[in-house]
């Protein structure tokens, strides 16, 4: 206060102020005439006479109101100057595949909404990349700040904070197993070198494909393992949940803990022992919280094994279907991957780097129910003793992980002596009299399925030779009569001309 008395204050208005310099207007929004008044006294005079109020600048309201205003004033101020907003920047590698021109437009306006996004796409076609970095300036999405494009890996990636690999290797481009993971080691010992040295150290690399976990391992074994690998391993688990939900006749959102335990299942469909479902109606009921095992609400042992197609069936199914490759289930598995990490999830199913859990080989690439904080930490989900069957399907998919990666780096160099060492991982974990029996009955299921089918076969061809021999009997016999008609007609006609001659 004794600095406002103090306060110089410039003005039109000429002449001294007694005892203030502060010069006071009526307020034009309060209905004042906006004119000048001049300083405290004179203030003070005009509301002595017109509203019989006295007052100081050492004591009363006059004080109390400055106060209340200098407060306001810094929290005005406050409130102006806008957050800092943050940069990220989203490496996409192979962006001109069809599944990134599906993938991107969900990255935006969904996961970063409080960033400034900066997307780096890598491709092998610069043409394509132009077009697509047009299109999606064309969408004016809010976050967006900028897009480059470049056919170079390590200037793509050089400042990403997430680096997406679109891994383009199946089994369309490859049917032949055995190729297919050598196709694999020369990718990812490609890319190695390309991220070796040019992406940030706490960059996250995300994998999508067939063989994204033997990716992830051959990055780390090439010595691209700066940053934290995670693959995308939830499409598989979002066909699960979909298929039992039209079973269950409930959301899909309310089944939950579908897993994927270690490799991509391509060729098997994702595990729901530890599954459970809310929102059901069947024989046992509760609240719509009451969650109950998706075992207990199929009330059919391996349902779900014998109507659930897997990851490969589906997608050969699907193009055969449509006529082209299939995409949209991808793309959204990757964007729900990358969402959980930027935001966090309490629960889902991604690959990550094994540090023993489960009895897991430490170092490889592991698909594990997960959660992941708002930070973005991933932490495998805690479960007491595990089921014996989720047991022997932890154990069979580490050491067939182990056993590709093997062959991806030539320790098996044909493809017969790769079948060994794969079958030879398999029975050497049938420690379980269990699992072998269990395994030897399906064997035997399936001879005897093909033996009945040949059987039949053998029936149907047999019925098929006794029909045909009945119709061409029927046949000749139709044509001996015939035959037989015609001569009895010749001789008639010929015995009537020799009657007309005589």
């Amino acid at each position: 206060e004794e600095a406002l008395k103090k306060a110089v204050v410039s003005t039109q208005s000429t002449g001294s102020h007694g005892e203030s310099p502060l010069i006071w207007r009526e307020l034009v929004d309060r209905g004042g005439a906006g004119t000048y008044l001049g300083g405290w006294k004179e203030f003070s005079d005009m509301a002595g006479h017109w509203y019989n109020y006295k007052d100081t600048l050492e004591s009363g309201k006059v004080a109390e109101i400055c106060r209340e205003n200098k407060s306001s004033h810094e929290a005005s101020v406050a409130n102006s100057v806008k957050p800092a907003v943050t940069k990220t920047t989203i490496a996409v590698v192979g962006a001109t595949l069809p599944l990134a021109y599906s993938t991107l437009p969900l990255l935006l306006g969904s996961c970063f909404v409080e960033h400034n996004l900066v997307l780096a796409l890598q491709g092998d076609d610069s043409g394509v990349l132009e077009g697509i970095k047009m299109e999606l300036e064309d969408c004016a999405f809010p976050e967006l700040h900028e897009i480059t494009t470049t056919q170079s890996v390590g200037s793509a990636v050089a400042t990403a904070d997430y680096i997406i690999v679109l891994d383009p290797l199946n089994t369309s481009s490859h049917p032949n197993k055995f190729q297919l993971i050598k196709a694999v080691n020369l990718f990812y010992k490609s890319l190695a070198e390309d991220l070796k040295g040019k992406m940030k150290p706490n960059a996250q690399v995300i994998i999508s494909g067939y063989k994204s976990n033997l990716g992830g391992m051959l990055l780390r074994h090439y010595g691209a393992a700066g940053g934290t690998i995670t693959t995308v391993l939830n499409q598989d688990e979002q066909l699960m949940r979909s298929i039992l939900a039209l079973k269950l006749s409930v959301l899909p959102s309310d089944i939950v803990d579908v897993a994927v335990w270690g490799n991509v299942p391509v060729y098997e469909p994702a595990s729901a022992v530890m599954a459970t479902v809310c929102n059901h109606v069947g024989a046992i009921t509760g609240p719509p919280n009451y969650q109950k095992t998706v075992a207990v609400a199929l009330n059919e042992a391996a349902w779900e094994d014998k109507n659930v197609p897997s990851r490969d069936t589906r997608d050969k199914e699907i193009s055969e279907l449509s006529g082209r490759s299939p995409v949209l289930s991808s793309a959204l598995a990757i964007f729900r991957h990358i969402s959980a990490l930027a935001s966090g999830c309490a629960s889902s199913t991604m690959g990550i780097v094994s540090e023993g859990q489960f009895g897991t080989t430490a170092g490889s690439v592991f698909g594990f129910p997960v959660s992941v904080s708002e930070e973005g930490v991933v932490t495998v989900k805690e479960y007491g003793e595990l089921p014996e069957t989720v047991k022997q399907l932890v154990s069979l998919q580490d050491n067939m992980l182990l056993v590709e990666k093997k062959v991806a780096l030539g320790e098996c160099d044909d493809y017969e002596t790769a079948m060994l060492h794969c079958e030879a991982a398999l029975w050497s974990i049938l420690e379980s009299p269990k699992l072998k029996r269990e395994l030897e009955e399906r064997e035997l299921t399936r001879l005897a399925a093909e033996e009945a089918e040949r059987k039949a076969a053998e029936a149907r061809a047999k019925e098929e030779a006794k029909k045909k021999a009945e119709e061409e009997a029927l046949k000749k016999a139709e044509e001996e009569a015939a035959a037989a008609l015609a001569a009895e007609e010749a001789a008639q006609q010929l015995e009537d001309e020799d009657g007309d001659e005589d």
